[in-house]
């Protein structure tokens, strides 16, 4: 046994009720387990337990980790047996180069030179950075960042290793990357891995054992293709469903599956017919142009390589955008111009078809870094502070539309990263003068249910007349919410379209750092035309056969 958690109850000094109550699970050596909820259910304040980070917190229960009671060691000790990558790599990252930062933790140990050498060069090859030792940290990209940090902890080898919404910042092609380098780890030198994450639609197939976690404690722990039939709400829950599992929904099967070959099998079984052509109504551009880009350039001080190479693009009012790409490809750099945050070397940016430099006020920018605009000391303030025409009742609804009424009165930066990121939507949303939204990954750290009240908000905002441009790497909403997709790569569109468009070219989605989406291949193995969502596949049953069904 590599970790067990006894009857274990925690509470933060400034709360009510306790965070943590009465949690017990062990994990075995060898099993890969993951831990799903929602935000603020306990998942963060479980792994800062486990690792031995909890301040200002009164505990009771047990934690033994590798046999040792964890009340009894340091966080440095604990650090022997588990090694812990968080949700941001730059939280992480201190050294310039690569090689120093695996190097690090060998160094302080006073391990030989050659010893460190060696064992460095191969971390680094594991994760899939070998002979980069000599590179500088920040010329990666947010999925090598968080890479690294991996090979930093891996050079250590530790029994353990625990991962806190490890992917929730990296492009659909780098997360696939990431899991299969932990299943690679999984299998080749047996280590155990427990990973909290909300995308569990993503993870589903590569974790054989689920633990869901609600208001403190675990209200499922088993085999994760079992949950689906076995959790009443999973929305209630936080979960994102595979698609498999939501098809399986739509198409009455029984029991749901989220594996895409049985519900294959399970549909031919049950004769389910569909149409292999569907007519669809075609796509209008129309609408008033808010904000226009005319050949950008960008290049970063002390950097001789542009950034951003000659974009020219518009955005229609009304509508909902979604851009992009790779980590890297230059899609925040865009935001920030946009917002007026950097400044283009040539080209120039347009709103409502005048110079942006005196029209910024029309534009709300949530940035990446949504912590870094929290300013105040109550959740209510964000909300009110630059904002005089909000009413109370105005305030009230948003609120509880962003499910923080709860925490009003609270300090933002003590809630979870989730709930912080929709107080700064929230703040966004409160000004009524900004009619063009940008935000930079709204959706990280977000659940289930979050993820769907922010969807809602978006469609509201779109049909009030606000237009959104989404740096996003979630394809389900990209395909969900937007009419049009503008796909980056190293500094250049590489395409422009509709999802449909987008998501259904395969060789498009491989260069632009997309994943295939798993509709796609249900369409494939069906003999129908192209879908890429739940809805276009649903549009090609035939309705007689599903209802007789």
């Amino acid at each position: 046994m590599i970790l067990s958690v006894e009857d274990f109850s925690c509470r933060y000094g400034t709360r009510m009720k306790d965070t943590l109550s009465h949690v017990s699970f062990r994990v075995e050596e060898g099993e890969m387990v993951l831990i799903a909820g929602r935000s603020g259910c306990g998942k963060s304040t479980l792994i800062k337990a486990i690792t031995g980070l909890l301040e200002d917190v009164s505990c009771q229960g047990r934690i033994v980790l590798c046999g040792r009671d964890t009340s009894s060691m340091t966080a440095e000790d604990i650090g022997l047996y588990a090694g812990t990558v968080y949700q941001t790599p730059d939280d992480q990252l201190f050294a310039m180069t690569i090689g120093d930062e695996v190097a690090f933790a060998l160094e302080n140990r006073g391990e030989e030179e050659s010893v460190i050498r060696r064992e460095v060069s191969s971390a680094l090859s594991k994760v899939g950075l070998g002979g980069m030792e000599e590179r500088s940290i920040h010329a990666l990209s947010g999925g090598q960042r968080q890479r690294l940090v991996l090979a930093s902890i891996l050079v250590t080898h530790p029994k353990l290793l625990i991962l806190d919404e490890p992917v929730s910042q990296m492009n659909p092609q780098g997360v696939k990357d990431f899991l299969d380098l932990l299943s690679s780890l999984n299998r080749s030198e047996h280590m155990t891995i427990l990973m909290v994450e909300h995308r569990v639609n993503e993870l589903a197939s590569r974790f054989p054992r689920l633990c869901v976690m609600s208001e403190g404690r675990f209200i499922y722990d088993g085999p994760t293709e079992k949950a689906w039939n076995e959790i009443e709400d999973t929305a209630v829950y936080g979960l994102r469903e595979p698609k498999p599992v939501k098809l399986s929904r739509k198409l009455h099967i029984r029991p749901v599956t989220d594996s895409m070959e049985k519900l294959v099998a399970a549909v031919r079984e049950k004769g389910i017919s569909f149409i292999p052509h569907v007519d669809c109504p075609p796509r209008k551009e129309e609408g008033e142009v808010v904000m226009e880009g005319r050949n950008i350039h960008f290049t970063y001080p002390g950097t001789s390589e542009e950034t951003l190479h000659g974009l020219s693009f518009s955005i229609r009012k009304g509508t909902i955008n979604g851009l992009m790409g790779f980590n890297g490809a230059g899609k925040s750099t865009l935001l920030n111009i946009l917002a007026g945050l950097e400044e283009p070397a040539e080209g120039e940016i347009l709103i409502h078809g005048k110079k942006a430099s005196n029209e910024r006020h029309h534009v709300g920018f949530m940035r990446q870094e949504a912590d870094l605009m929290l300013l105040t000391d109550s959740v209510e303030e964000e909300l009110t502070w630059n904002n005089r025409d909000i009413t109370e009742e105005e305030l009230d609804t948003l609120l509880h539309k962003l499910h923080v009424a709860h925490y009003r009165h609270d300090f933002p930066l003590a809630l979870s990263k989730g709930q912080r990121l929709r107080v700064v939507f929230g703040a966004m949303l409160a000004r009524k003068d900004n009619d063009i939204l940008l935000l930079d990954e709204p959706t990280t750290g977000q659940d289930q249910k979050s993820l769907m009240d922010i969807r809602e908000m978006l469609r509201y905002a779109a049909s009030m007349g606000r237009t959104i441009f989404i740096c996003t790497h979630d394809m389900e909403l990209a395909a969900d919410l937007a009419q049009e997709i503008f796909v980056l790569k190293d500094g250049q569109f590489i395409a422009r379209g509709s999802p449909h468009a987008i998501f259904s070219n395969r060789k498009l989605m491989e260069t632009g750092g997309l994943s295939l989406p798993p509709m796609m291949k249900f369409s494939e193995k069906m003999g129908i035309e192209p879908c890429v969502t739940i809805r276009e596949v649903m549009d090609h049953v035939l309705p007689a056969d599903l209802r007789r069904k």
